[in-house]
């Protein structure tokens, strides 16, 4: 799953929950949706601001354990940006109908009446500005977490960290795996002690070749013929049953001429 940026600046991310909170509130008192509508501006002025509050706390709440995640695996991806989002809204939730029940509003519905009638068109209207304002915030982030591979073995000492842009193919060497990687002097190798399995699932992003071998995609330079790869100073076989792995890859400028292939 591709990595994305983030930003895990608390400071900004106040920012962020502000937006939210106040987008809420405008909504709220201006549009005056559900039922609401009945009631004076000033009124809805004095006893609608607290969902906002709640939104912007909600949001809050769930930034450290965003940052604290982001530190422990080192990158971050959609499905790590879905579970946040989804995280703060069940806070909301909670929190809001928490707020409705109380001595001020007093209200009526029942849970699942609050969350069908009132939470739910809120989720679908908070969502898209949540959405848009994380990714803004986001997108000219630099992180250099997310340009680094840190691979892991079985002992805890057993770890090799690199930049993603260095590592060229990893493969099996009996109880052990051996990683291909560039450095300022040249190319160097590294045994870990896990399965090719183990170091795939921790990068699927890497290619599978064959059976004992995962390349960094970056690295492709051409076929040198129909079982074998040239990769940057080394070349590795290609089983039948990955060939297409290779086909179908993005290799960008290194994508070689299917029609040579072909020949």
């Amino acid at each position: 799953m591709t990595p994305l940026k983030l930003n895990s600046s608390f400071k900004h991310h106040l920012i962020v929950g502000t937006i939210v909170g106040v987008w809420l509130v405008i909504f709220l008192v201006l549009i005056a949706p559900f039922d609401i509508a009945e009631l004076p501006i000033a009124i809805r002025a004095e006893i609608l601001p607290p969902y906002g509050l709640i939104s912007f706390f909600s949001y809050l709440i769930v930034i450290p354990l965003q940052n604290w995640l982001f530190r422990r695996l080192g990158y971050w991806n959609i499905f790590h940006e879905t579970c946040l989002i989804l995280l703060f809204n069940l806070l909301a939730w909670i929190g809001s109908y928490g707020y409705y029940q109380s001595g001020i509003i007093n209200g009526e519905y029942s849970f699942f009446n609050f969350t069908l009638e009132i939470y739910s068109p809120i989720f679908f209207i908070l969502l898209p500005i949540i959405i848009f304002s994380r990714w803004y915030l986001n997108k000219n982030v630099s992180n250099p977490a997310i340009d680094k591979v840190v691979l892991t073995g079985e002992n805890k000492l057993d770890v090799l960290q690199i930049k993603e842009q260095d590592l060229i193919c990893i493969s099996s060497a009996d109880n052990y795996v051996e990683v291909t990687y560039q450095t300022k002097n040249g190319v160097n190798r590294k045994l870990l002690r896990t399965t090719l399995k183990n170091i795939h699932a921790q990068k699927p992003e890497l290619v599978k070749v064959h059976r004992s071998h995962v390349i960094n995609p970056l690295h492709f330079k051409e076929w040198k013929n129909a079982s074998t790869i040239t990769l940057t100073a080394i070349e590795l076989p290609v089983s039948k049953t990955y060939k297409q792995n290779i086909l179908t890859m993005d290799h960008s400028p290194l994508k070689p001429d299917t029609s040579s292939q072909k020949a």
